[in-house]
């Protein structure tokens, strides 16, 4: 005897068996939908039936799938016992204090997917350890709005927050992390993209990788972080990158982003001094490090993560001691970085880097670093770069560095640092210089010097915006081909 069933909750029922059966079946994958008018009681499956929560379809994804978010704002709230974020992450509670946490991974076949629904945009708004933490591997992030909670907080309670021994969340907020740290080396997080993002006003970083592999940073827009943190953060950071195969090619892609106005206002608790702040740092690829920090406190003295006041740091320059020594390169290439605290662009302790066709413009304001600075770094290729400092500061440095390849670069001060037999000292003849990125056009006037003036070594195909390159009788110097 078959029993048809005749209410919805048996509908409701067998609805559920089916996506269990479709979901084992090999090479199935879904979309799951997310609205802030929807309801986590509902099945997730179409957009009438949207979850209300992130966090929902995150622990139901499957690898193949795409979680598409609608409309509307997602919060969290903070954790009524803060605690520092190393003590969180654990695999138990991994990243247990975030809006929303990824731990399910895709396949090399199979990516997990995360975008804004089409002619949607949702905005996820963290006051927690972080707005999206991944700890999963092959994820896209893709067309969200991460907006933290800047505007409601006061620089004076920042650094009392700063001396206190527990952390508080509020004051820390990083954008999107990719976390590494306290997994074992085979679920050390790989293969993750974020892309065409807007990551703006949290007091933490902007986007952060850790003891992570296979990371690509692009066209993304990220400004207005890092102001309160009492970790040195900066708009874009990779630190201590965790190799999780030997694939030719380049492992960490940060390119066609926009980073401005991100800069620290506290004390780096495991120093007592500003830092940081930079546009984008590659940071502590090498070995583990023998005597003091380096001149500019970029990075804790004291690797096994404890402080003078006995807290522990998030950014330590190696909370791992087995982390094997980082052999692939980096790329940065078509970003423009300005109006940062740190450096606009600034590789530390950092190995197999080219950084080709960047603009960067009047950073350091905070911390006084150079405009471009690789330091106590190897093997690193700065190609076609136009770099801008402020009126009295520097191009660039050199602090214990090797081999490094500088040539093609367009600079309006003289420097005797690193000179190329190519580079050329002039105004690069900006056509709108604006402190907002979103307002300004760092694209060269008619009659620049570096129209048509770069080299094809490391050639980048395209520009920031996607502009194939050359255009003219030869490659232009910095992230726009006119």
């Amino acid at each position: 005897m078959i029993l048809t069933p005749t209410n919805s909750r048996a509908r409701s029922y067998n609805a559920v068996l089916l996506l269990c059966f479709l979901a084992a079946t090999p090479g199935f994958s879904r979309d799951w939908f997310v609205s802030a008018k929807g309801d986590d009681a509902a099945t997730g499956t179409t957009a009438a039936t949207a979850f209300r929560t992130l966090q929902k379809a995150a622990d139901l994804t499957e690898p193949g799938d795409t979680v598409l978010v609608g409309d509307g704002i997602y919060l969290d709230a903070p954790t009524a016992d803060s605690q520092p974020l190393p003590s969180l992450i654990d695999k138990d509670t991994i990243g247990a204090t975030s809006l929303l946490r990824i731990t399910q991974s895709g396949r090399p076949d199979a990516w997990i997917t995360w975008k804004a629904a089409p002619g949607q945009h949702p905005e996820l708004r963290p006051q927690s350890w972080a707005g999206i933490a991944i700890h999963a591997s092959y994820i896209a992030i893709d067309g969200l709005t991460i907006t933290g909670a800047n505007d409601a907080l006061v620089l004076i309670n920042a650094i009392k927050e700063g001396k206190n021994e527990k952390a508080d969340p509020r004051y820390n907020t990083n954008g999107i992390i990719v976390e590494g740290r306290h997994l074992s080396p085979e679920r050390k997080p790989h293969h993750v993209i974020i892309r065409n993002c807007t990551v703006s006003k949290c007091p933490g970083g902007g986007i952060v990788g850790l003891e992570m592999d296979h990371l690509t940073i692009e066209d993304n827009r990220i400004f207005d972080n890092c102001w309160y943190m009492r970790y040195g953060g900066s708009g874009i950071t990779t630190l201590n990158n965790w190799a999780s195969d030997d694939a030719p090619g380049y492992h960490v892609v940060i390119q066609r982003n926009l980073v401005w106005n991100n800069k620290t206002l506290v004390p780096w608790g495991a120093i007592g001094k500003l830092s940081d702040g930079n546009g984008i740092l590659l940071d502590v690829t090498d070995g583990k490090a023998s005597g003091a920090a380096n001149p500019n406190v970029d990075t804790a003295a004291n690797p096994t993560g404890t402080t003078g006041a006995a807290l522990p740091d998030p950014n330590a320059a190696s909370l791992n001691p087995e982390r094997p020594i980082w052999k692939y390169r980096a790329l940065i290439a078509n970003n423009v970085s300005a109006y940062n605290g740190g450096s606009g662009i600034h590789t530390f302790r950092t190995r197999h880097v080219d950084i080709i066709n960047n603009t960067t413009y009047w950073n350091g304001s905070v911390v006084g670093y150079e405009e471009l600075f690789p330091n106590r770094s190897e093997d690193v290729v700065i190609l076609n770069n136009i770099i801008v400092p402020r009126p009295g500061a520097a191009v660039t440095s050199n602090n214990r560095n090797k081999n490094i390849h500088w040539d093609y670069n367009l600079y309006t001060d003289d420097q005797k640092i690193s000179k190329g037999e190519h580079d050329i000292i002039a105004d690069p003849q900006f056509i709108s210089i604006r402190r907002d990125l979103l307002e300004a056009n760092f694209r060269l006037q008619h009659g620049s010097p570096g129209l048509d003036r770069g080299t094809d070594e490391v050639a980048q195909p395209t520009d920031l915006t996607g502009n194939i390159r050359p255009v003219g009788k030869a490659r232009d110097r910095g992230a726009y081909e006119q």
